[in-house]
Formats: C-alpha cells, structure tokens, sequence
C-alpha cells in the first residue's frame, strides 16, 4: 500500500497564509482587461508574445527572503491545473457541463491570485490549459492569464496536443522552443517535463527514456539543490476519478513512470513531484518524496494550491475560489459534490482528506555526514584529485557492499561508470584506468558520482 501522510506533518507555528477579501471578475472587467491586451499588441496585433516565467531566470528569485522576519518565506508560488479553456460552445457533462465556465473560473484564479501579489512570487499551470490544442483557445487562455502579476511557468498537458502539429501551438502560447526547462529559485531548483506523445495519443504518454535520461542528467548538475519536479500527468494509478462517469474513474500509471520515481527517489535532492490531470487534490509520501496532485479549476471545488518555501520546509495550503457565484453553478451541476457545497463542506471526493489540503514537505539535502535509517552518522565522501593528466578519487564510506562510480559532464550526463564489488572504509579508483575511454578529461567542469545501497554521493570538480 503506498505510504500516507501522518498527522505528525503539521504546520508548527507559522502562521496561516494571509486572508484575502472576496473578489469578483465581471464581463466588464474582462473586456477592459482585453482591450488593454489589443492596445499592446499581444491580441490582434503583429507583437511576439513574451515568454512566460522569463521574469524569474535561473540563479535569480523574486524575493530573497533575507530582509523579512525569521518566520518569512523565502518565496511563495501557487499551482493551477486543467483549466480546459475552449471555443466551442456547447457543455459536455463529461466536464460537469462546466465548460462554459472555464474562462470565467480561470479569470477568477487570476484575480484571486493577484490578490496575494507580491506574497505569490510566481504561478505554476500543470496543464491541460486549453481543451484540444488548437491557437484559438491558447489565445483565448493567453488573454486571461497574461493579467497575472507575478511570473507563470507552464506546463504541457495532454489536451494541450490533441490536435498535434509537434506541440508547436504550445510553445506560441509559452514563447519557448521546448516543452522540457529548468529554472531556480533563492537556491531551490524546478524541473518542468513533458510527457505526452507526438501525434497525441492516450496510450502513448511516456516519461521514460529521453525524458528520464534527461532528468536524471540535470539531478546530477544540481545535486545540492533541493528540487521539485513539475508534470502533467500522475505518476501512480489513481482510482478516485473526477466526478466524471464512474466508469472512467481510473487515471493508468503512465509509461516509464517506475522507472521516473526509481530515478528521483534515489536522486537524493528531489523533496516534491506536482501534477495535475486527476482532477483531484491527494498526496502521498514514497521513499521522502511527496507527490502531489493538483485539482483542476473546472471540477469540484475550484482551489488554488499555495507552496511557502522556507529553508527547511514548504508549507502547502489549499485555497477554494472567492466567486460564491461560480461556485454556486458548479455545485449544481456536480452531483456527487452538491449536498456537501451546498452545506458548505469540502467534498472529499475531491480534496481527499484534511491531510491532503494542509501539510508541510521537509526540506533537508544530503551532506555529509549522513544519518543512517537507525540515527546514526553516515559518512561517505569524494575527494578528487589531478596530478596532471591523471585523476584518481578517493573515497571514504561507512557504507559496505557494492557500489557504482560515474562521470558526469558540466551538464550531467554521463560519461562512464565503473562498478566496484566491495567498498572499503577508505579506497581509491584509479580514473584513468578504470575509465580509460573519457579519462584523460578536456577542460571543464564535471561531477563524480557514487551509487551505494541507493544513496547518492556527488562530488564537483574543474579540469583547468
């Protein structure tokens, strides 16, 4: 059974993210807001759009964090997911007949988000941001989204494709030539991959091969950073559905998930995986890293998830739309979450339980020492050294058994590796022997990397 979340994961003493008055978008707020877009000439006009998330480069934050109080967030961002903007006109309970309101509800995420601005430093959209992918509907989420004040990072999703033309409708709507980036904020490091298929098909969604390869590549460079991994899809089978017809209440484990999770979990630095597509808000634990599913804005109760990141811990909160109107509508047409809407209730259908809204996700990234799984101290270091063209490492370890050694370039891909049949307490490898096909080295900037009972040690260095 997989691992739950115990109560014992409080919020502590921080205090609760501020409250925000209710506030409510009205057909003449949207249309305001879109002739301010024509006049600068991203709706209707010639203008590139800007990227999205270009306002927080890798290496920079938004907020440092530095000069507030001892209890201040480094930084503060909100997740979105499956807001389904479209263009057709008819509704599809199938979506709870909520389609129609998909802009509507979208634009009311963006209010209630600017309301917290400058607390939320940026915005995460985990995908499915339009229905079937076509231009139109990228423009017309474009035109909602392009009102937020704070950076939004998104992310492609399934329906993002359906009409496939290499995802390139997409990358117009986000200003990037990649569905797969990084960026870094105060000192934390973000993963974003893409996991559909091209042609879009529903059997095909695969996160294994490149895309972990890739992965596993960047978790190397970025060995002491505490790292979240964004994606679409769900990276276990999931059974509760999404008030959709009961018969199509599974969300399958997607190809090469195994193999993903085996990749993060023996990273080391991976402290979250964010998803959306389920619809539904849940969390689980599985070997210290929290996989988090977001719900969809269109679906149940609409909520918006907020991540406050702190040093050593992110407090995760869940905050429900303030347009009692909206609400109000979706209530009507959710069958399964009407009685409990209607009395004021989260429907736990949706949001799981109290755990599953409000938790906090330790952050801690190995050093050395290490604890062992009893408590007591681990040690396991890498020194390299060069004397000229050779280079030997040396490694200390109070772990015994086999283990795998690995060169990584700049970057972190891998070179080559050797494996060793037994660690000593205190040994050293030979590089140039035992990797005579990429030793002698070029210039440059490399990492060493020991795989020993699944726990990761990395070790940078510089060839002049």
């Amino acid at each position: 059974m997989p691992a739950r979340i115990g109560l014992g994961f409080g919020l502590g003493n921080r205090p609760r993210p501020r409250a925000t008055p209710p506030v409510f978008l009205t057909r003449a707020d949207v249309l305001v807001g879109l002739a301010v877009l024509v006049s600068v000439g991203w709706i209707g006009g010639e203008s590139v759009p800007p990227a999205y998330g270009t306002a927080c480069a890798p290496g920079q934050a938004t907020r440092t964090g530095e000069a507030g109080a001892a209890s201040d967030p480094l930084f503060v961002f909100a997740t979105i997911a499956d807001s389904h903007i479209t263009q057709h006109p008819f509704d599809d309970d199938r979506y709870l007949k909520a389609r129609s309101l998909a802009s509507d509800l979208l634009a009311n995420y963006v209010r209630d988000i600017n309301a917290r601005v400058p607390e939320v430093d940026f915005v995460v959209h985990l995908g499915d941001v339009t229905d079937f992918g076509k231009p139109s509907e990228f423009a017309g989420a474009r035109a909602i989204l392009d009102s937020l004040r704070c950076p939004l990072y998104p992310v492609v999703g399934n329906h993002d494709n359906f009409e496939s033309d290499d995802k390139n409708a997409w990358k117009a709507f986000a200003g990037r030539d990649s569905t797969n980036y990084t960026f870094d904020c105060s000192g934390f490091h973000f993963i974003v991959i893409d996991c559909t298929s091209n042609p879009y098909m529903p059997t095909m969604a695969d996160c294994g091969g490149e895309v972990r390869d890739w992965v596993a590549e960047d978790l190397i460079a970025n060995y002491d950073k505490p790292t979240i991994l964004l994606l679409h899809y769900n990276m276990f089978k999931r059974e509760w559905g999404a008030t959709f017809r009961p018969l199509e209440g599974v969300y399958r484990e997607i190809r090469g998930a195994r193999e993903l999770r085996e990749e993060l979990e023996c990273a080391g630095n991976v402290i979250a995986v964010i998803n959306g597509h389920v619809h539904a808000n849940r969390t689980e634990v599985h070997d210290g890293v929290y996989y988090i599913d977001v719900g969809a804005t269109l679906v149940g109760k609409p909520s918006i998830r907020y991540f406050h990141v702190f040093r050593d811990t992110i407090d995760v909160f869940c905050e429900y739309i303030s347009d009692k109107r909206l609400l109000g509508y979706v209530s009507s047409l959710c069958d399964r979450c009407k009685d409990c809407l209607a009395a004021g209730r989260t429907c736990e259908f949706i949001d799981g339980e109290p755990i599953d809204r409000e938790f906090s996700i330790p952050v801690a990234i190995p050093t050395c020492p290490r604890l062992a799984a009893d408590g007591s101290p681990l040690a396991c270091a890498i020194r390299v050294e060069k004397q000229g063209v050779r280079l030997s490492a040396d490694i200390l370890c109070d772990l015994y058994g086999p283990g795998v050694v690995s060169l990584h370039g700049a970057r972190g891909r891998e070179l080559c590796r050797c494996e060793t049949e037994k660690l000593e307490p205190r040994m050293r490898i030979d590089l140039n022997g035992a990797m005579p096909e990429c030793v002698p080295l070029a210039t440059g900037v490399y990492y060493l990397r020991l795989l020993v009972d699944d726990r990761p040690f990395v070790q940078r260095f510089e060839v002049e």
